[in-house]
C-alpha cells in the first residue's frame, strides 16, 4: 500500500496542478507453465527523453505521454533493449515481452552482474551491475567474477597487465570498443588501463572465432566494451572518489547532457583521472612493486537520430600517461647518470576519433551502416639504458549493407567492406640491432570484404555462415577468413551451439613484447622473416536454464580447440639469457612442429533465494606448442583454474556484499638453469586468490570498501638478479603469480539523475 501511494505521489509531482495525459498499462512475460506473469522493475522512457518509469510489482508502469516522440525504450535485463511505436491516441498499452526479443532461455533474472546472449555466438555479458561487484578501476580489473580470461603481470616493474584466453595470449583476442578496433599495436602492453571501469555500461565476452564482420583476426576471442551511452544513461552527474592502502587514488565524473529541444542529440562527458603516489616495496628488493603513474582521460561523446532515418554517435577521447617504475631511489633525474640505478618510464599521449552511423532504407528491414575510426599514439620511453620511441597512426573504415527478408525476417544478409590502415615509426637504442632489426617505418593496409547470412527459424534454429577476403598489402598475403556459427534450442531452456572458423593476425613481436625490455635477455630473430600467423578454431556449447527460489539460473559448459598453422614461438627457454623468436614452422624450430590448446569451462549461476547468487566455475586448459621439434606445456600458463562466487543484497540494494575465490593450479616456469642468480622450480605452486567488496547505499550515495588478495600470495622475489640491475643475469619476465600482497581500498559514487 506504501508503493501505490508512493507512486501516487510521484504522479502528482510531476503533473503539478496541470493537466497531464498520463501513458499507462503492464509489462508481461510468458512464464514456465506458458502463462502470463509481470515483470517487476522493467524500464520504460521515451527516447531522447528523461520521461518514463519503472514497473512495480504487478508490472503497471503509469508516466506523462510526450509530444517530442512516440518511440518507446523497454530495457529489462533478461532482454534485448527494444523500442515500439505508440500511436498519440493511444494512452494504454499491455506490453508482453515474447520469445523473438528475450536473450535466450538461458538467461538471468535482472539483479545478476552477467547473462548469456541470445547470439549464435556464445557470449557472456557482464552488466555495469556485475562491475560494481569489485572496485574495477580499469578493464583489466574487471574479469574477477570471470573465469573465462585470465589477467596476469607481463613483468616485475613497468605494471603492465595482459589478458589470455583460452590459454592462448591476449594478442589473439580482439578488444573492441563498440564493434570498433581498439586495443591493438602500441596500446597492446598498457591498453587495458586505458579503459576506466565507470565509463563502461557492459563488456560482452565471447571466446574462439567471431563474426566476419569484425574481421579476420580473433583467433581466442573477442571483448567488447560498451560505454555508458546518454540516450539511455540518466545520469545526469556522476562522481566516483576511490582509494587504495597501496596509494593510489582516483577521480571519475561522467555528466550527461541534452544537446537539442527536440531530444534527438544528446551528450556525455567522461572524464578520468588516477596518481599512484606512494612507493611499495612490500619485498623489500628494492624495486617498486607497482610504478608511479599518473593519468588523464577525457571522451567527450554525441549521439543523435533523424526518426526512421539515421541513428549515430561520435566518440572523441584524449589519454596522457606517464609511468615511472624500477629501483625505490630511481628518479628521472639520474636517468643516464648513474649506472646504479635502474629505472623505467613510458610517457604515453592517445586520441581516439570515432563516428558510427546508421541509415535505414526501408523501415527497420534494410540499412546501411558505416563506422570510422582513427587514432593517434605516441609512446616516449626507457627501460634502463634501452630507449624505445614509436608513433602510430591508424585508420579503420567499416561498411555495412543488411537486410532481412523472409515472411517472418528468417532471413537477415550483411555484406560490406573494411579497411585496416597503420603507419608505424619506431625506435629502439641500447640492444643489438644486428640480432633484432625489427623498428624503423612500416606502413600496412589490409582492406577486404565480407559477406554473413543468417537463417533463424523461430528462434530454435540458427545458422550464421560467414566469409572474407582481406588483403595484407605489408606481407603481400590473401587472407579467406571463413567462420560458422549454428545455435540449436533442443527444449524451452536448452541450447547447443557449434562454431568452427578460421582466424589471421599479423605479429609485431618488439611491441607485443615490449616488457622483455625490461629485463637483460637478448632478442634474438631467428627467422629472416615472420609470416602471418594462422589458425582454426572450433567449438561445441551446451547451456541450460532453471528456476530456482531466487530466479532463472544457469549451467553452461563448452569446449575449445585451437590449431595453428603458423605461429610466431616466443621461447624463454631456448637461453636464459636471450629470447628467441620464430616461425612455428621455421628452419630453427625443427621438425614436428605443432601448436594447440584444448579449453574446457562448466559454470553454474545459481539463484538459491532472492538477490542471492552464487558462481561456481571450473576451466581447463592444455596448451602445447613445439619449440627446437620438441612439443611441450606452454610456460607461465596454468591448466586448472576454479572459480566460487558470492553475492548477496538487501531489500532495494542498501547493502551489497561481493566475495570471489580464485585457484590457480602449478604451471610450468621457464627452464632457468642458464641463470647462476635463479633458484626457480620446474612449476610453480598453486595458490589461491580472494577479494571481497562491500557496499553501502543510502539515497544518491554510494560507500564501499573492500580488499583484494585477502589471503595475501605473492610471488617470492619476482626480480632475479635485484642487485644488479645491469649485470647479464637480471630478469623481470618470470610472473607466474601475484607481486604485491593485501590490498585495502573504499570509495565513494555519487550520481544525482
Amino acid at each position: 500500500m506504501k508503493k501505490r501511494l508512493l507512486y501516487i505521489l510521484c504522479l502528482f509531482s510531476i503533473c503539478g496542478n496541470a493537466f497531464c495525459q498520463t501513458f499507462s498499462g503492464r509489462v508481461l512475460e510468458y512464464g514456465q507453465d506458458g502463462g502470463l506473469t509481470p515483470i517487476f522493475g522493467a524500464m520504460l522512457q521515451w527516447k531522447g527523453t528523461a520521461v518514463g518509469g519503472i514497473t512495480d510489482n504487478d508490472g503497471h508502469f503509469a508516466f506523462d505521454k510526450t509530444s517530442i516522440t512516440d518511440t518507446l525504450i523497454i530495457i529489462y535485463q533478461t532482454y534485448q533493449n527494444d523500442t515500439i511505436k505508440v500511436p498519440e491516441t493511444q494512452n494504454e498499452m499491455e506490453i508482453i515481452l515474447s520469445a523473438a526479443h528475450t536473450l535466450d532461455a538461458a538467461s538471468v533474472t535482472a539483479h545478476g552482474g552477467a547473462y548469456i546472449s541470445v547470439k549464435p555466438i556464445l557470449t557472456s555479458v557482464i552488466t555495469s551491475e556485475g562491475l560494481r561487484k569489485a572496485a574495477c578501476c580499469n578493464l583489466s580489473e574487471s574479469f574477477e567474477s570471470s573465469i573465462a580470461v585470465d589477467v596476469e603481470y607481463s613483468d616485475a616493474i613497468s605494471g603492465a597487465k595482459q589478458i589470455s584466453m583460452l590459454g592462448l595470449a591476449g594478442i589473439y583476442s580482439q578488444i573492441l570498443l563498440e564493434n570498433v578496433p581498439y586495443i591493438r599495436l602500441l596500446a597492446n602492453q598498457f591498453g587495458l588501463g586505458f579503459i576506466p571501469g565507470t565509463w563502461m555500461e557492459s563488456i560482452s565476452v565471447s571466446k574462439g572465432t567471431a563474426s566476419v564482420t569484425n574481421g579476420f583476426e580473433a583467433i581466442s576471442g573477442q571483448i567488447d566494451v560498451e560505454y555508458k551511452k546518454p540516450e539511455t544513461n540518466d545520469e545526469k552527474l556522476f562522481i566516483n572518489l576511490f582509494g587504495s592502502s597501496m596509494g593510489k587514488g582516483e577521480l571519475n565524473l561522467n555528466s550527461r547532457f541534452d544537446a537539442s529541444k527536440s531530444g534527438n542529440a544528446s551528450g556525455m562527458v567522461l572524464l578520468h583521472t588516477e596518481g599512484q603516489f606512494a612507493k611499495m616495496d612490500m619485498n623489500k628488493d628494492n624495486f617498486r612493486d607497482v610504478p608511479r603513474n599518473y593519468q588523464v582521460n577525457a571522451m567527450n561523446r554525441w549521439d543523435y537520430d533523424i526518426p526512421d532515418k539515421l541513428e549515430g554517435r561520435t566518440m572523441i577521447g584524449y589519454l596522457w600517461e606517464d609511468r615511472i617504475g624500477g629501483a625505490t631511489n630511481f628518479s628521472p633525474k639520474n636517468y643516464n647518470t648513474d649506472d646504479s640505478i635502474y629505472g623505467i618510464r613510458i610517457k604515453t599521449n592517445r586520441l581516439d576519433l570515432i563516428t558510427k552511423n546508421g541509415f535505414l532504407l526501408k523501415g527497420e528491414h534494410e540499412s546501411v551502416g558505416t563506422i570510422l575510426s582513427f587514432t593517434f599514439h605516441d609512446t616516449r620511453s626507457y627501460f634502463g639504458f634501452k630507449d624505445y620511441n614509436a608513433q602510430q597512426l591508424s585508420g579503420y573504415v567499416n561498411i555495412l549493407y543488411s537486410n532481412k527478408f523472409g515472411k517472418k525476417e528468417q532471413h537477415k544478409l550483411t555484406v560490406g567492406g573494411s579497411v585496416q590502415a597503420d603507419n608505424l615509426k619506431d625506435e629502439l637504442n641500447g640492444l643489438n640491432t644486428t640480432l633484432f632489426s625489427l623498428t624503423g617505418t612500416r606502413f600496412q593496409a589490409i582492406p577486404g570484404i565480407f559477406a554473413e547470412y543468417s537463417f533463424i527459424i523461430d528462434e530454435k534454429l540458427v545458422v550464421m555462415p560467414g566469409l572474407r577476403f582481406d588483403y595484407d598489402t605489408y606481407n603481400a598475403q590473401l587472407y579467406w577468413t571463413p567462420r560458422l556459427h549454428i545455435k540449436w534450442q533442443p527444449a524451452k531452456n536448452s541450447s547447443i551451439r557449434i562454431s568452427a572458423g578460421k582466424g589471421y593476425r599479423s605479429a609485431n613481436v618488439l611491441i607485443e613484447n615490449l616488457s622483455l625490455l625490461a629485463s637483460s635477455r637478448a632478442l634474438i630473430k631467428a627467422d629472416s622473416k615472420f609470416k602471418p600467423e594462422e589458425a582454426y578454431n572450433a567449438s561445441i556449447s551446451f547451456t541450460q536454464s532453471f528456476q530456482m527460489k531466487g530466479g532463472k539460473s544457469l549451467f553452461t559448459i563448452d569446449y575449445y580447440y585451437t590449431h595453428f598453422i603458423n605461429q610466431v614461438i616466443v621461447d624463454l627457454d631456448h637461453d636464459a639469457h636471450a629470447v628467441f623468436f620464430y616461425n612455428l614452422n621455421g628452419n630453427f624450430n625443427g621438425s614436428g612442429n605443432r601448436s594447440y590448446s584444448h579449453s574446457a569451462q562448466a559454470e553454474f549461476t545459481l539463484y538459491p533465494l532472492e538477490r542471492f547468487e552464487i558462481i561456481l566455475a571450473y576451466r581447463f586448459n592444455k596448451v602445447r606448442e613445439s619449440a627446437e621439434g620438441v612439443v611441450r606445456d606452454k610456460a607461465l600458463t596454468s591448466p586448472h583454474k576454479a572459480l566460487l562466487g558470492l553475492s548477496y543484497a538487501t531489500r532495494f540494494n542498501k547493502w551489497k556484499f561481493n566475495t570471489t575465490l580464485q585457484y590457480n593450479s602449478a604451471m610450468r616456469l621457464p627452464d632457468m638453469s642458464g641463470n647462476s642468480a635463479a633458484s626457480l622450480p620446474s612449476y610453480s605452486h598453486d595458490y589461491f586468490i580472494w577479494n571481497a567488496q562491500i557496499t553501502a547505499k543510502y539515497k544518491a550515495w554510494e560507500f564501499y570498501i573492500g580488499g583484494e588478495n585477502l589471503l595475501n600470495y605473492k610471488q617470492k622475489n619476482p626480480i632475479i638478479s635485484a642487485d644488479q640491475p645491469f649485470g647479464e643475469d637480471f630478469d623481470t619476465s618470470v610472473i607466474y603469480a601475484p607481486i604485491t600482497g593485501i590490498m585495502g581500498y573504499a570509495g565513494i559514487r555519487f550520481t544525482m539523475k
